[in-house]
């Protein structure tokens, strides 16, 4: 499963590349160019369709139970997340823009758990939890764009926000806080269709704050309460590649 998550980045990444060549080709046939106006435009708005890749990073406590185990907790590596949001962009001045696209992210993320015995021998086998945030981020991005090139502009945006997690089930092994600030930077491209701007992007994003909610009083005296308290702290990252729509 890990090799085919590796190819499907792979084949995303490549044709995310390849894009600008294809730009440059149609900017050196003279093709007229599209929505001339577009870019003077004081305010304009769009819609999000985007693929997350999304994991989290953590810490361990030095959490001993009574059999005197200590534990190790480590990413499964990336889980795809579907993501839906919107646009509002202001134009500040001639190349710079200020943009906030809040967005909905459905996705389910793992971690591994390893259990040791005092002399560092693993016992029994790995054990996975799931764990499913249904987010809303609400980030507000500087976005820097090049010159326009034919119906071609890349650009680079970097920013950040709050995010906010819907999904508060308390009979879950691992309970996530409600509240995160998430910072990102990333670049795309601009094509310019004759009716709109269609805008692929990547970006990265990762969490300030420990999402990890230890206040979660239904897996005391259960097998489950040893994924909490062996982790010092738990944070958010994310790798989108999205579609623009504006």
């Amino acid at each position: 499963m890990r090799k085919l998550k590796t190819h499907i980045l792979t084949a995303l990444a490549t044709a995310f590349l390849l894009w600008p060549s294809v730009a440059w080709a149609q900017y050196n046939n003279r093709t007229v160019p599209n929505l001339p106006q577009s870019d003077l435009q004081r305010w304009h708005f769009g819609f999000i369709l985007g693929i997350g890749f999304g994991d989290f990073t953590t810490t361990a406590s030095d959490y001993i139970d009574a059999e005197g185990h200590h534990f190790a907790s480590a990413s499964n590596g990336l889980a795809p997340a579907f993501q839906v949001g919107m646009i509002a962009d202001l134009r500040l001045v001639d190349y710079l823009n200020l943009r906030c696209t809040p967005i909905l992210t459905l996705g389910e993320r793992k971690v591994n758990y390893t259990t040791f015995d005092a002399s560092g021998n693993v016992v029994g086998e790995q054990s996975t939890v799931s764990i499913k945030p249904t987010t809303v981020e609400i980030p507000f991005y500087l976005k820097y764009s090049a010159k326009r090139y034919g119906n071609f502009r890349p650009y680079v945006l970097v920013g950040g926000g709050p995010m906010f997690n819907l999904n508060l089930n308390p009979e879950e092994p691992i309970l996530l806080n409600v509240f995160d600030v998430q910072i990102g930077f990333g670049f795309g491209f601009m094509f310019y269709t004759e009716y709109f701007r269609f805008c692929p992007e990547l970006k990265f994003c990762f969490g300030l704050l420990d999402q990890l909610n230890r206040n979660h009083p239904e897996i005391e005296g259960t097998t489950n309460f040893v994924y909490t308290a062996s982790v010092d702290r738990l944070t958010a990252r994310i790798l989108t590649l999205s579609f623009n729509f504006e």
